[in-house]
């Protein structure tokens, strides 16, 4: 029995994003699965953005880091094959460090310093490698045998956008999706939503993703990637998207929007609710927290994602289901069935 530990350090660049999050922590499964090893669960870092700072600055402004415990995610009880981060620093046991080249890691002596305590280190290696393709590197290494008993750690381990693994590995993408739940407290809050403002209304409400904020401050190097999101901020405005919604909720008879977004834009969302009115469609607008505590955030982000993925009908911003928005993703596969694209 041997064991493989993730671990980030704040010299990598950190997701703001909860299902980013979620995607890499698929990886890890993956990754753990294919070398047969049992997984420590991670902990997940969180860099907020400070949108005051994005308004003044036209930057992606970032004011600090966020800690977040997984057990404040998911129902880990439902992962095999895995050991909570407590546990396993109790076993105190010595590992195989695997990281790129040219980089700095924290390790001094054979000790390899964390947040949570130091881990012990005999034997290093560096592995130029991307992304899921460390699993093949690794099996391609002269001593991969003397790997198997061995327990690995691997710094800065960084995924590359939406995962796209999927198309190979289909059955097992979906036996890991399917086995990240989120706990029981979240699911609780988001069906006490549904009850309050949604019941017996989920088969006639269309889910609409409206991804915004983030289109509307562009910063790239790259031409062709700011000419995108110049476009997606076009498409993703106020006329095209409740053209969509329009289009959608009378073609189906739908009576009601439950609106997931990340637009503050109160003059926007007052104009939405009126328009859809006059067609007798209610709205109910979903934002969150904005009193700077990133708990209640990511609390209010997964209580959208369950709710959301529980409407009939949903419509997610443009894209194909490759490139479009993480969070939008994450909700389409809890659901799979009746999702719209965005009409142009």
């Amino acid at each position: 029995m041997s064991y493989i530990i993730f671990y980030e350090n704040y010299d990598i660049y950190i997701t703001e994003q909860l299902c980013a999050n979620l995607y890499k922590f698929m990886e890890m499964i993956l990754i753990s699965r294919k070398l047969n090893k049992i997984l420590v669960l991670p902990n997940f870092y969180f860099t907020p953005r400070n949108n005051e700072l994005i308004n003044v600055t036209n930057k992606t402004e970032i004011d600090r880091i966020e800690l977040i415990d997984i057990h404040n995610i998911l129902n880990v009880d439902k992962l095999s094959n895995v050991i909570s981060l407590s546990e396993y620093f109790r076993l105190n046991l010595k590992h195989t460090l695997i990281h790129k080249p040219n980089i700095d890691v924290p390790c001094i002596n054979n000790k390899y310093h964390t947040i949570y305590g130091i881990l012990n280190v005999d034997n290093k290696i560096e592995l130029d490698y991307s992304s899921l393709n460390i699993i093949s590197k690794i099996s391609e290494l002269p001593n991969v045998k003397s790997l198997t008993n061995t327990n690995i750690l691997i710094h800065n381990y960084n995924r590359l956008g939406n995962p796209v693994w999927y198309k190979k590995n289909e059955k097992l993408y979906y036996e890991i999706r399917n086995s990240l739940i989120f706990n029981d407290y979240l699911i609780e809050k988001a069906l006490k939503f549904i009850k309050d403002n949604l019941e017996n209304k989920l088969d006639t409400t269309l889910l609409v993703h409206w991804r915004r904020g983030d289109f509307k401050t562009v910063i790239a190097e790259n031409q062709a990637v700011i000419n995108y999101y110049n476009n997606c901020n076009k498409l993703g405005g106020l006329e095209n998207l409740i053209k969509n919604i329009l289009v959608h909720c009378l073609e189906n008879k739908l009576d009601s929007v439950f609106l997931l977004t990340n637009e503050t834009n109160d003059e926007e969302l007052f104009k939405l609710s009126d328009v859809l009115k006059q067609f007798d469609i209610n709205v109910i607008i979903y934002t969150n927290a904005t009193d700077n505590n990133y708990m209640k955030y990511i609390i209010n982000d997964i209580c959208g994602i369950i709710i959301g993925s529980k409407c009939k009908y949903q419509l997610h911003n443009h894209g194909c289901y490759d490139q479009m928005s993480q969070y939008g993703r994450w909700i389409m596969e809890e659901n799979m069935k009746n999702i719209f694209y965005w009409v142009n």
